[in-house]
């Protein structure tokens, strides 16, 4: 049996109660309700990842002045493994395109190696690195910063 397609939906503030679980699920240290819902507006661009109309992913990002960030991109643990990590990557950066964005920023932890080698692979390059910063006490955690400052197909 096929596995289905996925499509994709811009993510609105009314789909809250759709993403939330996705972020407690998916994330080790998830954001709040309130960090979520500011994250809503003129300057956002947010996708919904939907497979077989099931919420399964989203992504987080805003757009000023050609440059993008990244700020949170999930997938449902029930989900992963299966590539949509990448499909919603892409879906977000031709979106932002589409947009006029010029440059691609991010951060992820630096012991999460298979984000950073999936966005090694979308063309993104470490630029520097934030000391200490996921995480508290004795299990703190770096930031490494990404970016992507080229055009793509």
């Amino acid at each position: 049996m096929s596995q289905p397609q996925p499509e994709f939906r811009p993510l609105l503030e009314s789909d809250f109660a759709l993403i939330y679980p996705i972020e407690q699920a998916a994330h080790q240290e998830p954001w709040s309700q309130a960090n979520l819902l500011s994250c809503f507006g003129p300057r956002y661009l947010n996708g919904l990842l939907l497979v077989a109309g099931r919420p399964a992913g989203f992504y987080i990002s805003d757009l000023v002045a050609g440059d993008s960030s990244l700020m949170n991109i999930c997938v449902h643990p029930d989900f992963q493994g299966k590539g949509l990590g990448r499909a919603l990557l892409r879906e977000y950066l031709a979106s932002s395109k589409a947009k006029k964005a010029e440059a691609w920023f991010l951060e992820v932890r630096a012991g999460n190696k298979g984000a950073i080698a999936l966005y090694e692979s979308e063309g993104f390059a470490e630029y520097c690195r934030r000391a200490d910063y996921y995480g508290t006490g004795p299990d703190r955690e770096d930031a490494v910063l990404m970016s992507r400052l080229f055009d793509f197909g």
